[in-house]
């Protein structure tokens, strides 16, 4: 019995606007257009057991919901966070039931990735056997927290965040619900709908909250007009960005090639982006460190004594004054000429190395202070050292790998700093090979 003193729940503004058909759904045309592969089922009225990821707000409830409204299944929620191995168990035996009595079972299960093993283990003999369908829902894509076997019986669709056009939509249908259930009439100017598809970052859920803020205490009102200084006032923002696993690694790819690409628009963006999604700045930082080495390099050999003063700044300082000097390096490192030869001449040498390619140290290139562990033998007369400082434009003609072994490759588009260290190199090499001539 519902007691009198209990308030009625109130359906958040979000949900009453979930879709009722196909039609109706929002976003996702590479799975939800007229010839994705979800749509099809649907409209045969079938289902494969399978796990959709995707950040909050791009659809996965709207597509639950289309499912409860198309297929004539048994629907059971489960939430991995909460629910226990006798709660799966239970869900296991109420589907093993209505499957025995004619009606197909879907258990959906929310974050799916967060189940543990033995849960898991649970799931897999269900699905063997055809005991029920199973739809995972996660926000990051679930398949390396999932047992192979549980993960080899899923098929695994990625869901987007949705496109301008789609929120554009959303907010449209979340207007016309507001003033119907508000008897207001409500005015979104164009520059303030902007601003709010864009600070949704592609999160429907979130937009439509935007906007039933943006009417709080106004419902006595006849006219509501929302502009562009109303949604500044009330929107802290998070940089239109929801920080889950996989934008975390996207926004700081997006950063680092937008960098190596001479691009500092873009690379200020992608890191204010971050900054606002509350990034660790010293995550940043320590990129910084390693593109200012492995992409500037020997073309501006400056670019890692300011990366590395970049990392103790932010160290020393934080957040929000440490905006200022990542802005600088960013930009810094954006504009300088680029040169990954000595990145990639480490790597060339380690795998020379893992290969087996160990030749022997010139004598002349040893240790000479080290204690003679020779028992007595004597040894034959070696090539002396030869001191750089006393030879002809101070360098020798020795060398400590086999003669034309290359393992730093320039290659032809050397630029800044780096030319004239060619430049210097190629004059060394000559004097060395004038010299080897000159004693045979």
């Amino acid at each position: 019995m519902k007691s009198i003193f209990e308030s009625p729940r109130e359906i958040p503004f979000p949900s009453l606007l979930l879709p009722e058909t196909i039609k109706d759904f929002l976003g996702q045309p590479h799975l939800m257009g007229e010839k994705g592969f979800l749509r099809g089922l649907l409209e045969r009225q079938t289902f494969r057991s399978m796990v959709i990821y995707g950040p909050p707000g791009c659809g996965k409830s709207s597509f639950v919901r289309i499912l409860e409204k198309t297929l004539p299944f048994h629907f059971e929620t489960l939430r991995a966070g909460e629910a226990s191995g006798g709660d799966l168990r239970k869900s296991i035996d109420r589907a093993l039931s209505f499957r025995q009595s004619g009606q197909e079972p879907l258990l959906v299960i929310e974050e799916i990735d967060r189940f543990t093993r033995v849960q898991q283990d649970a799931l897999v003999p269900a699905l063997e056997r055809g005991d029920l369908k199973l739809l995972g829902l996660s926000f990051d894509n679930p398949v390396k927290a999932l047992l192979p076997p549980l993960a080899s019986r899923l098929l695994v669709f990625a869901f987007h965040p949705l496109e301008p056009t789609d929120l554009g939509a959303l907010l449209e249908r979340g207007r016309i619900f507001l003033e119907k259930r508000q008897k207001i009439r409500i005015l979104i100017e164009h520059g303030a709908q902007s601003i709010m598809v864009r600070r949704a970052g592609g999160d429907g859920r979130k937009l439509l909250l935007t906007l039933e803020g943006l009417l709080a205490g106004k419902e006595n009102a006849d006219e509501v007009r929302i502009d562009a200084a109303m949604i500044r006032r009330m929107e802290g923002g998070t940089g239109g960005v929801f920080h889950d696993a996989e934008t975390h690694y996207n926004l700081i790819s997006a950063f680092i090639k937008s960098v190596r690409n001479h691009d500092p628009d873009a690379a200020v963006h992608y890191l204010a982006r971050m900054i606002e999604a509350g990034e660790d700045p010293l995550f940043i930082s320590r990129r910084l460190v390693i593109l200012a080495a492995e992409d500037v390099g020997l073309a501006n050999p400056m670019a890692l004594p300011v990366a590395v003063a970049c990392l103790e700044a932010v160290r020393s300082i934080g957040l929000p004054e440490a905006r200022i000097p990542m802005a600088e390096t960013t930009v810094y490192l954006a504009l300088s000429l680029k040169s990954n030869s000595a990145y990639k001449a480490i790597d060339r040498a380690l795998a020379e190395v893992r290969e087996g390619f160990f030749p022997p140290v010139p004598e002349f290139l040893k240790n000479v202070h080290l204690p003679d562990h020779s028992g007595g033998i004597e040894r034959e007369e070696n090539e002396p050292y030869i001191y750089p400082h006393d030879a002809p434009g101070g360098v020798s003609r020795q060398s400590g790998l086999p003669e034309g072994h290359q393992i730093y490759r320039p290659g032809n588009n050397v630029r800044g700093e780096e030319r004239e260290m060619i430049r210097r190199l190629e004059e060394w090499q000559r004097i060395k090979k004038d010299s080897f001539q000159d004693e045979n």
